[in-house]
């Protein structure tokens, strides 16, 4: 089982107290005036926490080419939420460790803009007959920030390394799919795995680790800030602890050396202040909370604002298990007919949520299933109800059918204004053709959790999914695979007390169609064979509606209109904006 899903109910979480130092050793004149700056509006100190183009060729008569100058130089300032006091390169566990992970390192796989598993240390890879060896080739122009070169015992040591730690992510349980790493040659490394896994191509987006600094250490204890070695497009420069963490570019790197000399991330937690700073050009990119970047624009037309998807999203279960009301999917069907999606995201939301069609994350390349055009329609809810036996007494406003009452209980964490408020309107739009939803509001860790376990005792479940896998407590994007076989295919549904797993197919969905195509999706490592049969689990599930998805959060993005890449504009709708970061740079005309 694929098992990066999780249920994100969990409790929120406390913000962590900025260290506002105000030494300022070793980071650039403007970096530091900045850091100041910022301090300064903070107030006072607290208490610490812890594609290349295609040649054009020439016509015969012409010219040669007069080489184009690259704008090279300038730092790039990045907003960092919190301070990162420990790092472990495998191991995000927020999205500014991510995001320096991601230019620290590198793997034998990266992700795209639009998160498909690209050649990264490997030049190209080619699978067995029976998909269990995989053979990579790697590029010899690799070399580590201290100089050394990449090689593949480097690789074979970061893999045997991470399988041997005990397994407390999603990512290393996974990685145990390989039961051997082999490399024949100094430019060839063999994956062998227990089966045939398509997801092993965004796992190994994992960073390699250089073995001749690390050999015999403690990986699973080693704070890496003691040995920030990668071979990524920039190295560590230099760490000021609650206030900058300074990258420099890596004129080595095999992509090519940076354009920009060195990125920046400043430690500022209060949104606000960063939203200044953004305003007046000393910070030039940010991720903000929505109700920081609505409005921003107004107050600094220079800024360019984008989103992206948050990796998770919400949900309406229905449990289909047998003497459950909603076995019937004529009854599923009408409470789909008469709920307001719209009215949920603008009234729940505030906007902040996006509709969705299927559990791929929002503009990936698994997210082939439009959100359906969900026009409310009464009549249909009413005539579908009436043709499942549920019919409304003389005299009476809910249901009857066999003299049971079409009553219902949604159960929603009762600490969570936005779940709380949807839940009241999908029970307003139930009231409207008879079906009586009673909310029960409830506290997550003595009440909800237990509704993702046996006995399953619910009908209606507004939950939410988090289907990051490099912490417990994180929504990575890291190693983003959009497999979805743990939710809803039948083989991970709860088979009794004997049944210890941790079976996530909470609603006891099973269809043999989307068997079929999901066990498919697992296994054909052809991106548009495997895209396919993507589609066709996803339309399964619109279909047969285990869930109605309710929405998934947009995380804002404000970038300095400065900021360019030779690709173009900075894609903020992306979660890996930085994909190739190598290519940005400050364009001094504006």
């Amino acid at each position: 089982m694929h098992s990066q899903y999780r249920h994100s109910d969990a409790a929120p979480v406390t913000p962590v107290p900025y260290l506002r130092s105000c030494r300022l050793l070793g980071v650039s004149i403007a970096i530091a005036t900045f850091v100041l700056l910022l301090v300064a509006a903070c107030g006072a100190p607290e208490a610490p926490s812890s594609a290349t183009p295609l040649p054009v060729t020439p016509a015969l008569t012409a010219a040669p080419p007069t080489p184009t100058t690259l704008p090279r130089g300038g730092s790039l300032t990045v907003r960092l939420a919190t301070d990162i006091s420990e790092l472990r390169p495998w191991h995000p566990r927020t999205r500014g460790e991510e995001q320096i992970v991601g230019l620290l390192y590198s793997g034998l796989t990266r992700l795209n803009d639009s998160l498909v598993p690209q050649p990264d240390l490997a030049t190209r890879w080619s699978p067995s007959a029976d998909g269990r060896v995989i053979t990579f080739t790697l590029r010899n122009d690799a070399v580590w920030h201290d100089g050394r070169p990449v090689t593949a015992e480097d690789v074979t040591f970061t893999l045997d390394a991470l399988r041997a730690i005990s397994p407390t992510t999603a990512l290393l349980n996974d990685l145990r799919r390989i039961t051997e790493v082999t490399a024949p040659a100094s430019d060839t490394l063999t994956v062998h795995l227990a089966e045939r896994y398509a997801p092993i191509f965004s796992l190994l987006s994992v960073p390699i680790l250089p073995r001749h600094l690390l050999s015999g250490r403690d990986l699973a204890t080693l704070n890496f800030w003691d040995a920030p070695v990668g071979s990524g497009p920039f190295r560590f420069d230099r760490r000021e602890p609650g206030i900058a963490i300074t990258l420099a570019a890596n004129p080595g790197f095999y992509r090519g050396a940076p354009l920009l000399e060195r990125v920046a991330f400043i430690v500022a937690p209060d949104p606000q202040v960063a939203a200044g700073a953004l305003g007046d050009g000393r910070l030039l990119l940010a991720e903000l909370p929505w109700s920081t970047a609505r409005t921003i624009t107004v107050t600094a037309p220079s800024l360019q604002t984008g989103a992206y998807a948050e990796n998770g999203y919400y949900y309406l279960g229905f449990n289909m298990r047998p003497d459950r009301i909603f076995r019937d999917q004529r009854v599923r069907d009408a409470l789909v007919a008469a709920v307001d999606l719209q009215r949920i995201l603008r009234e729940a939301t505030e906007g902040q949520g996006m509709p969705i069609g299927s559990s791929a994350a929002p503009g990936s390349w698994a997210d082939l299933t439009a959100p359906p055009t969900m026009t409310v329609d009464l009549n249909q809810a009413r005539a579908l109800l009436d043709e499942a036996g549920w019919r409304v007494p003389a005299g009476g406003d809910i249901r009857q059918r066999d003299g049971v009452t079409l009553t219902v209980r949604l159960f929603v964490r009762a600490d969570d204004p936005r779940r709380i408020r949807a839940a009241e309107l999908i029970a307003g739009a139930a009231e409207q053709i008879g079906m009586d939803i009673l909310v029960q509001p409830a506290d997550f860790a003595t009440v909800i959790r237990s509704k993702y376990a046996p006995p399953y005792d619910f009908d209606l479940l507004l939950g939410s999914w988090s289907n990051g896998v490099a912490d417990p407590d994180f929504a990575d994007y890291a190693y983003y695979d959009p497999d979805d076989f743990a939710l809803f295919h039948s083989s991970q549904i709860n088979q009794g007390v004997a049944d210890s797993r941790a079976a996530l197919n909470i609603v006891g969905f099973s269809d043999p169609v989307y068997d079929n195509q999901a066990g498919a999706a697992r296994q054909l490592y052809d991106l548009a064979e495997r895209a396919q049969a993507i589609r066709l689990a996803q339309e399964r599930i619109l279909l047969l509606r285990p869930y109605l998805f309710l929405w998934a959060d947009r995380l804002p993005v404000v970038c300095n209109q400065r900021i360019t890449t030779l690709d173009g504009p900075v894609n903020l709708s992306t979660p890996n904006y930085f994909w190739n970061i190598e290519r940005w740079y400050l364009d001094v005309e504006r």
